[in-house]
Formats: C-alpha cells, structure tokens, sequence
C-alpha cells in the first residue's frame, strides 16, 4: 500500500484552543479599540487587611459605680468602712469631744467665779468692812552728825519711826505678816537713804488701835556740801524731813475665817522731826495704804 498523504491544515476559521493563563499574560496587547477591554480575573488570593490597633486598655476603663444602698447599711452596721473616712470620723469625734470639756470647763469657772462674787457681795452687805488707816508719828532722831571735811562730807544718823493703825471694823480683825520699813532724809536734790530694819507681824483686833516700829541707822554716809549744810541747818531748826516706806503682808480674819496673805505697801512721804520733849498734841501725818501695787481707797 502506498503511503497515506497527510493530513491538511484545518481552516483558518477552526476554532482554536483557549490558552493557558501563563500565555495569555505573556501575551502582547492588543490594538487599541474603540470598546474597553474586559477585566481578566485573576486567579491571585485577595491581600488580608490589617486589623486596626487596639487603644491602651487603662484608657478604657469603665468608671466606678458606688455601691448599692443596703450593702452601705451593711458596712455600717458592721463597722466596715474605707479607711480614709474613718480616719476623718475619728479625728472630728476627738475635735467635739475637746471642745465640748472645754466649754464644761469654761462653764464651771465662770459658775465658781460667779458664786464668790455673790458671797462676797453678801459678805460685804453684812459685815460692811472698812480698811483700816495708818498714820506716822513725828520721826525721833536719837544721833545726827555731820563731818566737817573739805574733801567729803559724811552722816551718821539714827532715828526711830513708829506708824500708828487704827481699825474701825466691829467684827473683822487684820493680821499683818513680818515685814521690813525703811527711812529715808527728803530733800530737793534727792533723798538720802537711812537704811532699812525688820518689822514684826502682829493682829489688829477690832475696835482698836495698834502700832508697829523700828530703828533706822546711818554710818558715814556721803553725801554733798550743799545738802549737808541744808541737813545740819534744818536739824539745828529741828525742820528735818523724812520719808518711810513699811512693806509686810495683810490678812483678814472674820470670827474663824481667816483669809491669805496678800502684799500691802505704806508709804509715808511727809514724816517731820518730833520736836523736843514730844508734846502730846504732835499731829501725824497720814500715810497712803496701797494693795498689790495699787492704791487703797476707802469705800465709806
């Protein structure tokens, strides 16, 4: 048998296998065409998309509630409480509890207060007190010399001072402390100091009269020509000057009551020289009483 020819090309209007999606991309492109070309789809996996970030978690904190209404009775009740209030509680509990014992404490004083006032009220509207006077008798100068010197001048003198007290209570007494007195020559250019002594303490009963006194001495005392010449013209004229100062402590007594001592001060500044032989119609002068530094007046 002879040979078979081959077989012909198929027309040019066969129908033509689709190629593969390798050719097809490495294909080249077609003219341009009045139509738009289809999209091919494409057999690649879609790109994943991000998830978006997420915000701190402190920032999305959701707000404290307060808790319920019968768990708050519960806390109470049971003393369980956040520590920062009780803390605040127990502070101002211990503020009121102070300042409620001070008001009971400023109440019972100013109510003590009170109470004295009335009883001495009532003391004084009974009893009718009245202080008593004192009066300093004319200073006796028992040695008085001046040295004639043209340097210095110097005094030896020594007198002795005797104050009177009378006391015009009918129930009340006085009781006076120890105490001590000191005298003094007055003179314009200053006064010249004749020492101090000590003075007894003594009871001044009702209705009577008692007297209290000590001995001033001077040794060589300098003093200037001027006052010394002044002193030995006035004492030779017997126109001496003094001034005496008693300081001692004062009680009162009413029947068993007896009061506490308080400081009393006598000041005497018009003392005179008792003349010679001391009549007895020398007047006294009178002296000033004043109580804790301040001046006794009387309330009659």
């Amino acid at each position: 048998m002879a040979d078979k020819p081959p077989i012909a090309p198929a027309p040019a209007m066969a129908s033509k296998p689709k190629p593969k999606p390798a050719a097809v991309a490495s294909a080249a492109p077609a003219p341009a065409r009045a139509t738009v070309p289809l999209k091919k789809p494409s057999l690649a996996p879609p790109p994943m998309k991000k998830p978006p970030l997420a915000h701190p978690q402190h920032a999305q904190v959701p707000p404290l509630k307060p808790p319920p209404a019968h768990q708050f009775r519960q806390q109470q009740q049971q003393g369980g409480r956040a520590p920062g209030k009780r803390q605040y509680r127990h502070h101002r509990g211990s503020s009121c509890s102070c300042r409620r014992v001070c008001c009971v404490a400023t109440g019972l004083v100013l109510l003590a207060c009170c109470l004295a006032f009335a009883a001495a009220c009532l003391a004084y509207l009974y009893y009718h007190p009245r202080p008593p006077s004192f009066h300093l008798q004319p200073v006796s100068t028992t040695r008085f010399r001046v040295g004639n010197s043209s340097a210095v001048s110097a005094m030896d003198v020594t007198v002795g001072v005797k104050v009177v007290s009378w006391n015009p209570n009918d129930k009340v007494a006085f009781e006076y402390g120890d105490g001590e007195g000191r005298a003094a020559l007055a003179d314009s250019d200053g006064d010249v100091a004749l020492g101090w002594a000590p003075v007894g303490g003594f009871e001044h009963a009702p209705r009577s009269v008692a007297a209290v006194g000590f001995v001033a001495a001077a040794k060589g005392v300098v003093v200037d020509e001027a006052v010394a010449g002044r002193m030995r013209d006035r004492f030779r004229r017997r126109q001496l000057a003094f001034k005496v100062v008693v300081d001692t402590h004062i009680g009162v007594r009413v029947g068993a009551l007896r009061t506490g001592m308080v400081p009393v001060r006598l000041s005497c500044d018009s003392g005179i020289m008792a003349p010679r032989g001391v009549p007895a119609g020398t007047p006294m002068s009178k002296c000033q009483v004043y109580l804790f530094r301040m001046r006794w007046f009387s309330l009659t």
